[in-house]
């Protein structure tokens, strides 16, 4: 009894520190867990909203859409670029036709405006008749304002594959035999005599139409003589006014241009080296004119001088005398049985 007792007495009481280190790597595990927990949360909240603000202010970005890069020989691809750029811009875009490699059927374009900035949609038909891979432009693709870049990037990779439409089993085609050859030349004498023949038929016609077509004579009726048309040339100068409004220059050099016209075309006397007052003058007193048609050749002369050299501006009186004198001039000079009533 004393043994056993002494022994339970000699045996240490178990040690409590075990549980607490325990618990103490638990909420170390778990404050870990919880910081790796909210740093995720941080790192993609934070990533996303880096990518959204750069992709908001990133000024020009270039996408290229393609409807199939696999075709063959002759047939039909859609490639689609859509351009954001600043407003107030252009693009340039490097050349995408390439001799058989890559041809350009239709080529559309589309710019709108996308708040504070542009949105370019550009739309190519593509086609190939070369079998391979064709790669698309490897350009830069440039921004302009005002003739300066201001932003570029890259043409988008791509290329397109063109395949032949023969089975791998299957022979390249062959060339067309046994061609039909067109006919030969035709001769030069045909191409003469049918020619002849041409030209003969119309002429035929030509002689038939002249032949058959009623002859007529044309009559010209006579034109109006001197005196009726200085008469109306006299009656259309009283109409024009200068005689109300005194303008004394315009209707002296007209009066005296109607006058010699008159005694030219009545009498055949044409004298182009003088002056209009030269030749009334010489008129006045050429022998061609009778002693009658001399007096009032002189008359006529005299009320012109009268006016013209006066020392005072004439008045409508001596306007009207002078139309009168050559009124007078010309009826009296007419020819007897034609003069007008």
């Amino acid at each position: 009894m004393n043994r056993l007792a002494d022994n339970r007495l000699r045996i240490a009481p178990p040690s409590r520190s075990f549980p607490w280190r325990v618990e103490l790597c638990e909420t170390v595990f778990r404050s870990f867990y919880w910081l790796l927990f909210v740093g995720a949360v941080l790192v993609i909240t934070g990533c996303s909203g880096k990518s959204v603000q750069e992709t908001d202010n990133e000024p020009f970005t270039l996408k290229m859409n393609l409807s199939t890069n696999v075709i063959h020989v002759g047939d039909m691809v859609t490639m689609e670029l859509t351009a954001i750029q600043p407003t107030g811009t252009v693009l340039r875009i490097p050349e995408v036709g390439r001799a058989k490699q890559l041809i350009v059927r239709k080529q559309d374009a589309e710019t709108v405006r996308s708040g504070d900035k542009f949105e370019t949609s550009l739309r190519y038909e593509l086609t190939s008749f070369e079998i391979g891979d064709h790669l698309l432009p490897s350009g830069m693709v440039e921004c302009v304002q005002s003739g300066q870049v201001i932003f570029s990037t890259p043409f988008p990779a791509g290329q397109i594959s063109v395949e032949s439409i023969l089975q791998p089993n299957e022979k390249e085609m062959r060339d067309i035999e046994g061609l039909a050859k067109w006919p030969g030349t035709v001769p030069r004498w045909v191409w003469a005599l049918l020619i002849v023949v041409v030209l003969a038929v119309v002429a035929a016609l030509i002689l038939r139409r002249i032949l058959t077509k009623p002859r007529t004579i044309l009559q010209v009726p006579p034109g109006p003589l001197p005196h009726e048309r200085a008469l109306n040339a006299l009656h259309h100068l009283r109409e024009k006014g200068y005689i109300e409004k005194e303008e004394v220059e315009p209707f002296y050099v007209e009066l005296s241009a109607i006058v010699r016209t008159y005694l030219e075309d009545r009498f055949n006397l044409h004298a182009p080296e003088r002056t209009t007052e030269e030749f009334i003058r010489e008129a006045a007193y050429s022998r061609t004119l009778s002693v009658q048609h001399q007096q009032l050749t002189r008359d006529f002369l005299e009320q012109s001088d009268m006016v013209k050299f006066a020392r005072h501006r004439p008045g409508r009186k001596e306007m009207l005398d002078g139309l009168s004198a050559g009124e007078t001039l010309v009826k009296e000079t007419a020819p007897r049985e034609e003069v007008p009533s």
